[in-house]
């Protein structure tokens, strides 16, 4: 098969890691494979960008502002986007899309002429223009008066009701094959008037146990390379950027300030966890780890770490704490949507009675009074992520799905 992947991003979080093991998969079982990314500055050499590469550079120039009026990125990339149907593609699997890189009527011309993969990463295909909807119903009609106004991807004006209307009249009939990472998007999906149709599988993500070590875990040289007090019991949080509110790390804070850890270390990864860090009581012990650049560094703390503690107002069914399973944690979580189809509560690790920062720190204080049942709780998150959630029966199953959608599209081009 010729499977052509498309995203926003070459590198930037969930959705492309999905999208690179899916990539590296596909052309290790033989497949031809291409990747389009629309947004950046710079691209790889097997990268085709949306956006030719010399304008793309000087868009982040002193230019900007010339090349933005002369060239806009938007009507390149919307272009290119609709001229991958008139490509040699069996099948077109697109990963983040918010309209921000084409429109939604080219979505629809696409599908019509190619068999179409959308992996929702999140919501916005199925909403008038938020990421989720946390606990709004406005989807299953015709959305309008939108709660999240001035968030992103919404925006500061409501055009939700506009959104939702086009995407009922142009994607609602499309041939769209929709992946769903969890049971709770997939359930979304169908109770929404765009996605009711739709052909929806759920495959959850998966990870490369191989990538990550837990071996180490009680090692004293190695926790003291990484900063680490080889005694303590290492909790980590890691967060792509602490100060952003709808990444949960106030539910973190709260979880911290609240509960008595006394012989804990708390590990702070990310984007402004300085920030962070410094908010946090002095009594408590915490390392600022920084920003994590490289995935080599990050899955070392995964290795050092207890605990993972993770928190969420809205998630699908984020790659972050499967890849800390994979390494031995104890994740201790939100019971948030998605996130409750990773953990096994009381055996993989421990849920809170409530997505709230205090509820989370009655449960991080009861379980690290528990360091056997840490310790049995990795094991099992291990073995668990080995058996239902690794890296090649994501790709086993995407790679049968591709098989299945191009073999459908025959069928309705056969003449009877």
């Amino acid at each position: 098969m010729k499977i052509v992947f498309v995203n926003n991003q070459y590198q930037l979080g969930g959705a492309e890691t999905v999208m690179h093991q899916l990539l590296r998969g596909a052309a290790q079982a033989g497949h031809e494979t291409s990747l389009y990314v629309a947004l950046g500055k710079t691209y790889p050499p097997d990268v085709i960008p949306l956006y030719p590469r010399l304008l793309s550079l000087l868009e982040h120039s002193r230019l900007n502002g010339l090349i933005k009026s002369l060239f806009p990125r938007f009507k390149w990339t919307d272009r290119n986007f609709r001229r991958l149907a008139d490509g040699p593609a069996d099948v077109i699997h697109v990963h983040n899309f918010h309209g921000t890189y084409a429109t939604t009527p080219s979505m629809a011309f696409l599908a019509a002429r190619k068999p179409v993969v959308w992996t929702f990463h999140a919501f916005w295909g199925m909403t008038g223009g938020c990421d989720h909807p946390k606990d709004c119903f406005r989807y299953q009609a015709t959305c309008g008066s939108c709660p999240q106004v001035g968030q992103w991807p919404v925006g500061p004006v409501d055009h939700t009701r506009e959104e939702m209307l086009r995407k009922i009249e142009l994607l609602a009939p499309a041939p769209l094959t929709i992946v769903a990472p969890s049971r709770h998007l997939a359930a979304k999906v169908r109770e929404s008037q765009v996605g009711k149709n739709w052909d929806i599988q759920v495959i959850p993500n998966g990870v490369d146990p191989a990538r990550f070590g837990y071996k180490r875990k009680r090692d004293a040289a190695f926790r003291r390379s990484l900063g680490l007090d080889s005694a303590a019991l290492v909790v980590l949080s890691v967060n792509r950027n602490f100060q952003d509110s709808q990444k949960g790390h106030g539910m973190v804070e709260e979880a911290l300030c609240s509960a008595s850890l006394p012989g804990v270390q708390v590990v702070l990864a990310g984007q402004n966890a300085d920030w962070a860090a410094a908010r946090l009581p002095a009594t408590l012990r915490t390392v600022n780890a920084g920003y994590v650049s490289t995935q080599e560094k990050l899955a070392a703390l995964y290795e050092a770490a207890d605990i993972f503690l993770f928190a969420s107002p809205a998630e699908n069914f984020p790659c972050v704490i499967l890849e800390a399973m994979s390494a031995r944690c104890c994740v201790v979580a939100t019971p948030t949507s998605g996130v409750n189809e990773q953990i096994l509560d009381g055996r993989t690790g421990f849920m809170a009675r409530e997505i709230e920062g205090k509820a989370l720190g009655e449960v991080l204080q009861g379980t690290v009074a528990r360091p056997d049942e840490v310790a049995a709780a990795g094991v099992a998150a291990r073995e668990q992520v080995e058996k239902e959630f690794s890296e090649q029966v994501m790709v086993d199953r995407h790679l049968a799905l591709y098989e299945r959608v191009v073999e459908k599209a025959r069928d309705v081009r056969r003449p009877h």
